[in-house]
């Protein structure tokens, strides 16, 4: 028996003594399985639904300092500060906007040249 012959059996037995376990413990498998699903799909609760606003908190830039424990607050409870914030920060996000305008504009200047135009001084 070769090499290749040896591993398509192997493979073959362990696939029917799955089907084997699979066919003479069905209900507990399907439990199993469907209990897999629930603590894959658990981390998807705390995603925000559509339609509701993204949450803003500011911190000040001078003299911060990780925000302090609150015991008197339960969890599910509405606070100052949102569920996220707890730690001091791992990342800093900066976001820059770039407004331009292209005057005059013709006729056959197309909508990508607004930002064609501005940003061809710099590169």
């Amino acid at each position: 028996m070769t090499l290749t012959e040896r591993l398509r059996e192997k493979i073959s037995q362990a696939f029917y003594s799955h089907g084997l376990l699979c066919a003479s413990y069905p209900v507990p498998i399907v439990l199993f399985t469907g209990l897999c699903i629930l603590a894959c799909c658990y981390p998807l609760l705390k995603l925000p639904l559509p339609g509701t606003g993204p949450v803003e908190f500011a911190t000040p830039v001078k003299d911060y300092a990780p925000p302090p424990a609150d015991p008197d607050h339960r969890p599910g409870e509405p606070s100052e500060r949102p569920e996220w914030y707890v730690g001091a920060p791992v990342a800093y996000i900066q976001q820059i906007f770039v407004k331009t305008s292209v005057s005059p504009w013709h006729k056959n200047l197309l909508a990508v040249d607004v930002f064609r135009s501005p940003l061809a001084r710099a590169f």
